[in-house]
């Protein structure tokens, strides 16, 4: 279901898609909007069994949420367990002070794969593109919040604002897959002065 993007009363900050960066080394920047969605999980076996039958679930299993977040005109995603972030994905137009590495620009139209170790999720993959608007930008910002809310896995799991002053200025962000093996998310960030949309489409996933 298609819901209005939340309007917010502060200034469209961001430039333009040629100074958006991606990081996994920033921290946590404070979010004009967010959305935490529960990500479901999947317990480990126990050695005990109950009368010879297979063995229990262990009765305790972190909890994992994917929190999609609205900042400036760009986006975090951050897994967390528990009340703990193991990682965090920033698309925004950072500068060059990431914390523990340069950000980097995004490499249009290829998917990037990074490696790592976040809560038994082991490959981040993310793929940007960027699309320049000639016709009427207001319904091309339209038609990107009718894609969000259609990718969406349910109504709840789709987040969008708008910014003042600037038709079309908005940010949205759809959580399009999630189970114990694979999160996925997309973005869209939609720079009106440049006529310009952003749309990144990531994912985490366990290595077989």
């Amino acid at each position: 279901m298609l819901t209005l993007p939340r309007p917010l009363d502060v200034p469209f900050t961001d430039t333009s898609a040629e100074a958006l960066r991606l990081s996994l080394d920033h921290d946590r920047i404070a979010p004009l909007a967010a959305r935490r969605i529960d990500v479901p999980t999947v317990a480990a076996p126990t050695d005990t069994k109950i009368a010879d039958t297979e063995p229990t679930l262990a009765e305790a299993t972190p909890a994992l949420a994917l929190t999609l977040t609205v900042i400036g005109s760009s986006h975090q995603a951050i897994l967390s367990v528990g009340p703990t972030d193991v990682f965090i994905e920033t698309f925004a137009c950072l500068g060059e002070d990431g914390n523990d590495s340069p950000p980097k620009r995004p490499q249009w139209d290829r998917e990037e794969v990074r490696h790592g170790r976040w809560a038994g999720f082991t490959e981040h993959l993310i793929t940007a593109t960027r699309t320049h608007v000639s016709g009427d930008f207001p319904t091309a910002a339209a038609e990107v919040l009718a894609a969000g809310a259609d990718r969406a896995l349910t109504a709840d799991d789709h987040l969008s604002v708008a910014f003042p002053g600037q038709p079309g200025a908005l940010t949205a962000l759809s959580l399009t897959a999630a189970g114990p093996d694979r999160i996925a998310w997309q973005s869209w960030h939609c720079y009106p002065q440049h006529g310009e949309i952003v749309h990144s489409s990531s994912d985490l996933r366990r290595s077989a």
